[in-house]
């Protein structure tokens, strides 16, 4: 049997478009006589389909293309397998479906409807066959090989997990180097193809990247990432293959693979945004000229426009030289790159809001006019906005930034300041695109010192509150508040588990206060790619939430389960006592119908003594040779028993 993987990237959700191009991908992988082909996982409805499902002709128009598709695959001969989302007890499922022979068939659905119909039965891998070989389809190997069916010989294994920068295994081939997924095929004996799609799907990012292994784990055919291309290749149990060396596979490099997840997510955006072009602000920092490196990578040169400007508030010699040497660093910064640069002259804001200093503040009022600059640069080229925030901007400084226009997308929001630094190395590799002075840590430190003014600017409290947190935040190095960034966003850590925590408690609360207070305006930044494990896309507090984790201090954390225990542990206790009330109550009542004085004893006493004289009435009884009594007691003559008062002789 032969196999086709199409990685190839379309517009999401554009069913009619989509369906074509399967076609002519499948025409290609007919002539080189491919049996089966199979397409992407989000192509249809991306990673989050959830909205999309709901809509009432949704399924209709899907499961309609995909009627039509499969009896133009018919004619050509070829079977395909097509991922798309789908509606399953009101609940999205990623179903397979299968064209074969003119037919639309959903082999999830189908499987778990002939085991139990239950939805718990979608998860486990249907399976089918193709020209004598039997085939699994599963989202998740790790979770679904221990159940795979008897006598499978082939597993597909469409990639639906985006790319994460910190975890290897997203990035497809690139981590085969390192065991992920060998094993897996190797103890199971099974082939596995891993479609891994290529592309941005809104902020969802994929490399590429896919490949094939044999029943011994080798890899025999591998995709190139960052790229589209159809990998053919022949399934043959019980044969070995010639396979790739590990030095012919891509290796990972976290920088590497970030910035062309980056690039995609640039070239797709801008192209779903209806437009060919870009343009964005050179400021003559770090983050802005990295961006136009950016952007020049993903969409040519002669499709990125520059804006420079100008500024007014300088006040002394020093700032001038400043502002003249950061002019000239974007200029040189736009011709390095060929692309076309816009000077716009400063405009006094004071001026404009006719009033000698603005509410507002100076700085924070210049930065709403160069955002009107920006956005009517772009309402004119018809280009995409781009902006440079990074993520430590959407953390620390959103109530500022969110104040005016920054742009349609944000290629950095999901990246922190302190690793741009790195990504500027990785891209400087191929070329000395970013000016030397820029890829320094003195320069981080500069950026870093703007967005921690902005987020002091933006925060509504009084001067003196302001000066304290200025205070707090001032002997902070940039490592480590996007240390603490990413301990509290990525790991979960609340302050008391941070290690700054244990030198800086008071800087580390404000960061994380201030991060919670920028919700709501987080909400009105510009959309960003997801590249970490908790993206800002993702992460969704209530915007009106006054509490922050500052942790437990030095109590035992309590929780709920915690209360059950407890609680239940109580309803015991209490049964006991009761249990031992209700003994007390029926061993006195007992004791005194037998003439045994209780006044002076306890429950306890009580039936020890009743204990004791009944043990004495045994043993008497006995010494003196008379019959026991029905009941157990030993009986007088005239049939009283013995040593009890209570009983008289009627």
């Amino acid at each position: 049997m032969r196999i086709a993987l199409a990685q190839i990237d379309m517009r999401l959700g554009d069913i009619e478009g989509i369906c074509a191009r399967i076609e002519s991908q499948a025409r290609i992988a007919r002539d080189q006589g491919a049996d089966l082909l199979v397409t992407p996982a989000p192509l249809f409805g991306g990673t989050a389909p959830g909205g999309l499902i709901e809509e009432r002709n949704y399924e209709h128009a899907l499961l309609s293309a995909l009627a039509d598709l499969a009896g133009r695959l018919a004619a050509l001969g070829i079977d395909a397998v097509v991922p798309a989302p789908v509606s399953v007890e009101h609940m999205p499922v990623l179903e397979a479906f299968l064209l074969r022979e003119g037919r639309t068939v959903p082999l999830r659905s189908l499987y778990a409807s002939r085991r139990t119909g239950s939805l718990e039965e979608m998860w486990f891998p249907p399976v089918f066959e193709v020209a004598g070989t039997r085939i699994a389809v599963t989202y998740d190997p790790a979770r679904d090989m221990s159940v795979l069916a008897p006598g499978c010989d082939l597993v597909l294994f469409p990639l639906a997990s985006s790319f994460d920068a910190a975890d290897e295994a997203t990035a497809a081939v690139a981590s085969l180097a390192d065991g992920h997924t060998v094993g897996l095929a190797r103890e199971k004996g099974v082939w596995l193809a891993c479609l891994a799609p290529v592309g941005a799907f809104d902020e969802a990012v994929f490399l590429g990247g896919s490949f094939v292994l044999d029943d011994a784990g080798r890899c025999v055919a591998a995709a190139p990432p960052f790229e589209e291309a159809l990998l053919v290749q022949d399934i043959e149990r019980g044969k070995t293959l010639p396979a790739l060396e590990p030095l012919e596979l891509p290796h990972y490099r976290r920088e590497a693979w970030t910035w062309e997840a980056l690039r995609l997510y640039v070239r797709d955006s801008v192209d779903a945004l209806g437009s060919t072009g870009a343009v964005l602000t050179l400021a003559g920092d770090l983050p802005s000229s990295l961006a136009a490196v950016l952007a020049v990578d993903a969409l040519g040169s002669r499709n990125v426009t520059g804006l420079l400007i100008g500024r007014s508030d300088m006040r002394t010699p020093a700032q001038e030289a400043l502002e003249v040497e950061r002019t000239e660093r974007a200029r040189t910064l736009a011709q390095t790159l060929g692309i076309r640069l816009i000077e716009r002259a400063p405009a006094d804001a004071a001026r404009l809001i006719d009033r000698d200093a603005p509410a507002l503040g100076s700085a924070l009022a210049r930065e709403r006019l160069e955002g009107l600059y920006l956005e009517d640069a772009a309402f004119e080229l018809g280009a995409v906005a781009v902006s440079a925030l990074t993520k430590t901007d959407f953390a620390l400084a959103a109530p500022l930034a969110a104040g005016g226009y920054t742009g349609a997308i944000a290629p950095f929001g999901d990246v922190y300041l302190t690793q741009l630094e790195f990504l500027a190395r990785e891209r400087n590799r191929a070329g000395a695109a970013v000016p030397a002075p820029l890829v320094t840590l003195n320069a981080v430190e500069d950026r870093m010192a703007a967005i921690v003014a902005a987020a002091l600017a933006g925060a509504p409290a009084a001067a003196a509150y302001r000066e304290r947190m200025a205070h707090l935040m001032a002997p902070l190095e940039p490592a480590q508040i996007d240390g603490v960034l990413e301990a509290h966003l990525e790991r979960g850590l609340p302050l008391d588990e941070i290690p700054l925590a244990v030198t800086a408690p008071d800087a580390v609360a404000l960061l994380l206060m201030i991060v919670r207070a920028g919700e709501a305006a987080r909400r009105r930044l510009p959309p960003a790619p997801m590249v970490s494990a908790a993206p800002f896309a993702e992460r969704r507090w209530p915007w009106q939430l006054a509490w922050s984790d500052t942790g437990a201090g030095t109590e035992e954390p309590l929780t709920c389960a915690a209360l059950v225990e407890a609680e239940g542990a109580r309803f015991a206790e209490a049964g006991e006592e009761h249990g031992r009330l209700v003994r007390g109550e029926i061993m006195g009542l007992v004791a005194r119908m037998l003439g045994i004085p209780t006044d002076d004893m306890d429950a306890d006493d009580v039936e020890g003594e009743l204990m004791r004289r009944m043990q004495q009435a045994f043993e008497s009884a006995a010494e003196e040779g008379h019959p026991p009594f029905s009941g157990g007691l030993p009986q007088a003559p005239g049939g009283r028993p013995q040593g009890f008062s209570f009983f008289s002789d009627n």
